[in-house]
């Protein structure tokens, strides 16, 4: 009975051990599964953790970059307080300027007022001055009027004393010898005087009561020109029938002594500084120069000294006036200058001519524009070749003048 009661015992122990057993392994479990919680709580709550730490510095970021926009917008503010300050200071400028262009305005108002009275004092004077003046205009009329009629009777006595030209057609008489034609006259041989002369008449084509007024202002001129290699002028007639123009009979031309055989050098610089004299005594005329316009071959005339042939300018006393009457015959423009067509001339015009003569001269070639360049190369004297370049300078203020040409120290001509 003690052997079972203690086997019993011992069951009862063994269960309670099993049970204690048991209960251990589930308190083991229970102890295992709340630390496998507590463990899962450890690590969600270090995850929590980390976000918490992140989304702090994410705060701290956000703050340092609102910081960093409060204060860019603080400067902003205070450039815009700046700005704020000086449109307030320009704003009350602008008024300032508002209230003193007013005062302008109503100082020129006020101004205005009075110069429309002052106006309307001086329109009062001017009517007043203007009756007063027609008045006196009258009176000016009629004294115009009589300083007119005594100017006219003053002239035609100056015209009647000072024609000492005038020739009478009756004393003139012409032969049927006709010593050259050309685009405005003829010229015949006549005898005036006693004397053999040359006798230029002037075609109808030109004539009018205007060109006759201008040929006997030109005669009065030719009639004060007095050199040694001038054509001599003679006279003229004035009368209602074709003009005659009266001068002294020379042998030939130096168009035609060309035409016939080549210059010696020595009658080429004698006649071409006979007619530079004659050229330059033109320009050197006071009050004012002529200027002759148509220098050429045709109008150097010849007369014999012994061996030597002399020239003499012809037809400076009808230069001018055949500049203002008709257009320049083709024969002339092969001598021209380049400014012989317009209104700017001077007694350059004459200097370039002298040139293209003294070049004809030396080449016995008459000129020919389209070929000045290659003419002036023909030209074999080197001095004459230089003097002639100087003359044919487009400037004409390049161009020297007959004076310095007589006066060249190589005696070019």
């Amino acid at each position: 009975m003690e052997i079972q009661q203690r086997e019993e015992n011992l069951q009862r122990q063994l269960q309670e051990m099993h049970l204690r057993e048991e209960n251990s392994q589930r308190q083991m479990r229970e102890m295992q599964q709340r630390q496998q919680n507590s463990q899962r709580r450890l690590t969600e709550t270090q995850r929590q953790h980390e976000n918490l730490q992140r989304q702090l510095q994410e705060m701290t970021q956000r703050e340092e970059n609102s910081q960093k926009q409060l204060r860019v917008m603080q400067q902003r503010e205070g450039n815009l307080q700046t700005r704020l300050r000086e449109t307030q200071r320009q704003q009350e400028n602008v008024q300032r300027q508002l209230q003193e262009v007013t005062q302008r305005e109503e100082n020129s108002q006020r101004q205005l007022r009075e110069m429309q009275q002052r106006l309307e004092n001086s329109q009062q004077q001017v009517s007043t001055l203007e009756r007063q003046l027609r008045g006196k205009d009258q009176e000016v009329n009629e004294l115009e009027l009589s300083l007119s009629l005594a100017q006219q009777t003053i002239s035609e006595q100056q015209q009647q004393q000072s024609c000492d030209w005038v020739i009478s057609r009756d004393e003139i008489q012409i032969t049927n010898k006709c010593l050259g034609r050309g685009g405005w006259a003829s010229v015949y041989e006549g005898v005036y005087c006693g004397c053999t002369v040359a006798v230029k008449q002037i075609h109808d084509l030109i004539l009018s009561p205007h060109n006759i007024l201008l040929f006997e202002r030109e005669m009065n001129i030719a009639s004060k020109c007095r050199h040694p290699h001038l054509l001599q002028f003679i006279g003229a007639t004035n009368d209602e029938g074709n003009p005659l123009f009266v001068t002294e009979l020379m042998e030939k031309s130096l168009r035609a002594l060309l035409e016939q055989r080549q210059l010696a050098e020595v009658e080429i610089r004698v006649i071409s500084l006979d007619v530079a004299r004659a050229i330059n005594y033109l320009h050197q005329k006071k009050p004012e120069p002529i200027i002759h316009r148509d220098i050429s071959s045709a109008n150097v005339l010849l007369w014999r000294q012994g061996d030597q042939w002399r020239g003499k300018v012809s037809d400076y006393g009808t230069a001018n006036f055949m500049q203002q009457t008709m257009t320049v015959a083709s024969g002339a423009m092969i001598y021209s200058a380049p400014e012989a067509l317009t209104s700017n001339q001077t007694v350059k015009v004459d200097v370039y001519s002298f040139g293209v003569l003294l070049c004809e001269m030396c080449i016995r070639q008459l000129p020919d524009p389209r070929r000045r360049e290659q003419q002036v190369l023909l030209m074999t004297n080197r001095a004459l070749r230089g003097l002639v370049r100087r003359c044919l300078q487009t400037d004409p203020e390049a161009r020297a003048t007959m004076q310095e040409i007589i006066d060249e120290p190589s005696r070019a001509v």
